[in-house]
């Protein structure tokens, strides 16, 4: 046997199982690539928006289902609207005087969208911020510094001539006691700063949505 064709066959000995080894990997050990989003061409615009209308509510909430975490409609919306509207901006330029309109509501439509959502990030972000820093103020709050810095007391009395070691334990306790108390109240505070929100952008979601309604109807 001639040299070249033995180390032919040493390397597809060796080659092969990786192969077959990389292929298994990929189907049990690292998740696959993310398959693009197939969405309508923008030459037809009613339809290139259909996917973002028929899920705008789901898409304005702030409460999304589990089922949309990983679905590119959702993790991608704004890399996607970007993109559409440029196309339809293309499209625009190229289409027949007529249809020139419907062009424009399509893009009017689609900047509505990326507006909405943007609304949304704010809002969803302003929550979270005053969660954040209702927690902290709770936490340091003046009931806290004079009641864990005054010293040990039992029942409002103050204790007197206790061992070192009892008064460190019993100190030790209140401060559980309050951290306990500043977390069942942070978070009923938390909760009512949820619900508060929620209504207030459901109202302003509400509003968005007829507003990119009436623009997307102009798509004729």
């Amino acid at each position: 046997m001639k040299l070249p064709s033995l180390l032919a066959i040493i390397c597809l000995t060796f080659i092969a199982p990786c192969g077959a080894y990389a292929k298994k990997k990929g189907k049990g050990g690292e998740p696959p690539a993310a398959t693009p989003i197939p969405l309508p061409s923008a030459s037809n615009p009613a339809a290139a928006l259909s996917p973002y209308i028929i899920n705008l509510a789901q898409l304005l909430s702030f409460d999304r289902a589990d089922s949309t975490a990983t679905q590119p409609l959702y993790t991608q919306t704004a890399g996607l609207l970007l993109t559409l509207r440029q196309e339809l901006v293309v499209e625009q330029e190229k289409a027949d005087p007529k249809q020139k309109n419907m062009f424009t509501a399509a893009i009017n439509t689609t900047d509505l969208i990326t507006a909405a959502l943007n609304d949304r990030d704010t809002a969803l972000g302003n929550l979270k911020t005053s969660q954040a820093v209702a927690g902290g103020r709770k936490l340091e709050s003046p009931a806290r510094k004079e009641t864990i810095s005054q010293g040990i007391k039992s029942d409002g009395v103050l204790v007197k001539d206790v061992g070192r070691a009892a008064a460190v334990n019993a100190e030790r306790d209140r401060e559980k006691q309050f951290l306990r108390q500043a977390a069942a109240e942070t978070k009923g505070d938390q909760n009512a700063m949820t619900a508060m929100a929620n209504n207030q952008w459901n109202q302003r979601a509400a509003e968005w949505r007829q507003k990119i309604a009436a623009s997307y109807s102009q798509i004729k």
